[in-house]
């Protein structure tokens, strides 16, 4: 969830027209879904426990249960954070 805190406050940037940092707001926000993704792949119990903390189903027997739907999850938020950046990257300047 703190990907899409970090991608929120890109968009509240966006809309005050400071797009410079509404971009690496978005690329962070990226970065950190990805970063997930890759923990939860090489440390299962890890996810377990944060799903646990959350207030979510886990499965004791099957720690790594529920990662598929996580990688399913960020692949659509990434593609439509990567969307927002290349267009915040025009607004910007960055991209021709």
């Amino acid at each position: 969830m703190i990907s899409l805190a970090i991608a929120a406050t890109g968009g509240m940037f966006w809309l005050t027209g400071h797009y410079e940092k509404a971009f690496w707001f978005v690329v962070l926000s990226i970065i950190s879904g990805l970063g997930a993704v890759v923990m939860s792949i090489a440390n299962p119990d890890w996810y377990a426990s944060k799903r646990m903390q959350a207030g979510l189903e886990i499965d004791f027997f099957n720690p790594s249960k529920g990662i598929g739907a996580l990688i399913v999850t960020k692949i659509i938020t990434t593609a439509i954070l990567a969307w927002c950046a290349w267009k915040l990257g025009q607004l910007a300047g960055y991209f021709a």
